[in-house]
C-alpha cells in the first residue's frame, strides 16, 4: 500500500515486527494516517484487551482498525 512515515513507526508499539497491529487511524481512504497502535498478541494480550487499553485522546473523527505491516510498509487496513 505505502511506506510508513517516521511518526507512524514511532507510534506503533512492537514495531518493527511484521504482523497485524490494533491501531487508530485518522483521515479519508486516500490519505490515512496511523496515530498509534500495538502489535496484536504482544505479550499474550488478547485483541479485545489491547483495543480497550489504547489511549482515549485521539481526534473524534479517528477510528479503530487492524493495520497489517510488512517491513516498513503499510500493507492493509481493516476496520475493527
Amino acid at each position: 500500500m505505502r511506506k510508513l512515515e517516521e511518526y507512524e513507526e514511532i507510534g506503533l508499539i512492537g514495531y518493527p515486527y511484521d504482523g497485524d497491529y490494533i491501531a487508530v487511524v485518522d483521515g479519508k481512504e486516500d490519505h490515512i494516517r496511523l496515530l498509534g497502535g500495538e502489535l496484536c498478541g504482544l505479550d499474550g494480550a488478547t485483541l479485545t484487551h489491547q483495543a480497550t487499553a489504547l489511549p482515549r485522546y485521539y481526534p473524534q473523527a479517528s477510528r479503530l482498525v487492524i493495520a497489517t505491516i510488512r517491513g516498513d510498509r503499510l500493507v492493509a487496513i481493516r476496520d475493527y
